[in-house]
């Protein structure tokens, strides 16, 4: 919601603005959910609640408590029935803005274990929307086996497609703080007892040597790729590769009962928005920068 943990003097009304805007719009978005993090409370507590009523934002967290008390802040998971499945989501934050007093954070490990402990056995896949950084998560992993999908916030690097997940740990990808890609997963479980295979990376190679077979075969459609090539030992020897390559990465997809795909979308001009929308955010946008001239000429 917010570009730091702190507003900008002079810019407090616009940074709310923006804020306000976002939220009014995602709430007609399905079960759009915030898992609360550290940027978010810029604001301040308050400020959050308040969004909250106004808009019925979903904002989520496991470990973050009212000051002084075990009461939980937010709501501390949500349970989302889609085809058949029921997916367990849950927020983890690992720490506060030293400013905010209201709130206070316990032991995120501690808290994500619990909450695994208490999800698990009610669902069919479970996701942690993790606020951290890329070294937190990691030393956390071994404690988060259990965990099918991890998302992570507060870290600045996008998690790209082809990169290979590790089979031993839950499926971990991070978008980037910018909002220039929306990631997309499709899932297909075949048996909810057994363990969700990334594909991704299996699919793209199968793509990548389908393609360069099919630009070989261009030369001549009618004949097989070694009878056009049988007088270029080089390229027998890439059509060799590329076969063997293909043929390998094939049965890497066969192996798992339930497969997961990871594709991300960029947002660029080629995406169409939405008229109405569009023109909510160009007007806020514009409302934006009257107030901050109005913040910073108060400075003077």
């Amino acid at each position: 919601m917010f570009d730091n943990y702190y507003l900008v003097v002079g810019k407090e009304a616009s940074s709310k603005l923006k804020a306000k805007t976002l939220l009014e719009s995602s709430a007609t978005m399905g079960d759009y959910i915030y898992n609360v993090g550290y940027f978010d409370l810029a604001a301040g507590y308050e400020f959050l609640q308040e969004m909250k009523t106004t808009f019925g934002t979903n904002f989520m967290s496991s470990n973050i408590v009212k000051a002084g008390t075990e009461e939980l802040a937010f709501i501390p998971h949500k349970i989302i029935e889609k085809n058949g499945l029921k997916i367990g989501v849950f927020g983890i934050t690992t720490a506060l803005p030293a400013a905010e007093k209201a709130i206070e954070v316990k032991d995120y490990v501690e808290s994500a274990k619990m909450k695994i402990a208490e999800l698990r056995p009610q669902v069919d896949l479970l996701v942690m929307l993790f606020n951290s950084t890329r070294v937190q998560a990691f030393n956390a992993m071994d404690d988060l086996s259990e965990v099918d999908y991890i998302y992570l916030s507060r870290e600045t690097t996008r998690t790209r497609p082809e990169k290979s997940q590790d089979p031993r740990l839950p499926l971990t990808y991070g978008f980037g703080i910018q909002g220039k890609y929306v990631g997309r997963f499709d899932v297909d479980i075949a048996d909810n007892t057994q363990p969700i295979k990334d594909v991704t990376s299996a699919m793209m190679t199968v793509s990548i040597f389908e393609q360069r077979l099919n630009n070989l075969q261009k030369r001549d459609l009618n004949r097989p790729l070694e009878e056009i090539y049988k007088n270029n030992p080089n390229v027998l020897n890439m059509v060799s590769q590329y076969k063997d390559g293909l043929t390998k990465s094939k049965s890497a997809l066969g192996d798992g009962l339930n497969t997961s795909f990871y594709s991300l979308i960029p947002l660029g001009r080629g995406v169409a928005s939405e008229k109405t929308l569009l023109a909510v955010v160009d007007e806020t946008l514009k409302t934006c920068n009257t107030l901050d001239k109005k913040g910073l000429q108060s400075l003077n």
